[in-house]
């Protein structure tokens, strides 16, 4: 009897992840370049540094063309876009950074840390612009 119990238990949490997975959500599209983000969100694409410092919210996530022009310090880097406006951009050590170029043209995947003084961007990615 405590055999057929015991069995039986083990059966019901196996079957409770597989159920967890057809209840996922669905109806979600999926392109290319978003297959490794959650899908169903967009990522806002700034058209310039001036666009970003005027539009942007702290913490908000947004793409962005342009150049890293200088280092600043060990992990800060001055990023300036096709119009010559520029911004910090910080790369953590904690990533490889070594497909980047000085002046090469990227485009970075950014997290905004924006407060009453200051804005500066957290690259999440970049990848270089061909």
């Amino acid at each position: 009897m405590l055999k057929k119990v015991t069995f039986a238990a083990a059966l019901c949490a196996l079957a409770i992840p597989f159920a967890a997975v057809a209840a996922g959500p669905s109806g979600f599209t999926q392109s290319p370049a978003s297959a490794r983000a959650p899908q169903g969100f967009q990522l806002e694409t700034m058209q310039s540094i001036a666009d970003l410092k005027k539009n942007a919210r702290d913490d908000q996530v947004v793409k962005l063309v342009g150049r890293f022009t200088s280092q600043l310090s060990m992990e800060k880097y001055e990023f300036t876009d096709s119009k010559g406006d520029k911004v910090v951009a910080e790369l953590d050590d904690d990533k490889n950074w070594s497909h980047i170029q000085k002046d090469a043209l990227v485009e970075i995947t950014a997290e905004v840390d924006k407060d009453f003084t200051s804005l500066k961007l957290d690259v999440i990615d970049a990848r270089p612009v061909k």
